[in-house]
């Protein structure tokens, strides 16, 4: 129990210094490199951090802890042990690597990797809400993980919809402009 305990500390810890990062950096960037900060850019850069350290660095992280600590994250979760935790382990790899890329491609590459990242937030918390109210309520299983994947995802959405102008715009001309390419 008290491995568990630490997981989810641990998580709980590193994913709000994570997210810290991601909001406190790009302000230091402009004040620093820019010499102002710049609003008009505000969401751009929320979103390059934002992707690079809550869906790249947090994604790596997971991925060594389903590599490092298999057996005992299942335990923690109320699930038995089983090498698909490997091939988890490999898609948070995926979706981590794709996060810290972010930040060197475009507003297409940044979509795709918020459209994976919140099919695996969102899926990921459902999975956990239908065992919790299976009646799993070990601590990883019913954790602070579940809000968190839900309010990564809903802030993902919001700082690209802010970045491609869908609240000043509306979203109708966002998505002609998709389709007719």
């Amino acid at each position: 129990m008290a491995d568990c305990v630490s997981f989810m500390t641990a998580n709980m810890v590193l994913s709000l210094i994570v997210f810290g990062a991601s909001l406190l950096l790009p302000f230091a960037q402009m004040m620093i490199l820019d010499k102002a900060i710049v609003w008009r850019n505000l969401a751009e850069m929320l979103l390059k951090y934002t992707l690079f350290f809550n869906v790249g660095c947090l994604f790596i992280m997971g991925c060594a802890g389903q590599f490092l600590y298999a057996q005992e994250i299942s335990a923690c979760i109320g699930w038995s042990w089983s090498p698909f935790q490997y091939e988890l382990a490999f898609s948070e790899l995926c979706l981590g690597v794709l996060g810290l890329l972010s930040p060197i491609f475009f507003r297409e590459f940044w979509l795709a990797t918020i459209v994976a990242a919140i099919i695996w937030l969102l899926g990921g918390s459902a999975v956990h809400m239908y065992y919790l109210m299976s009646g799993n309520d070990a601590i990883l299983n019913a954790s602070f993980v579940i809000v968190w994947n839900i309010l990564t995802s809903l802030w993902l959405v919001a700082l690209y919809s802010a970045h491609a102008g869908f609240f000043s715009k509306g979203v109708r001309p966002h998505v002609l402009a998709l389709v007719q390419r």
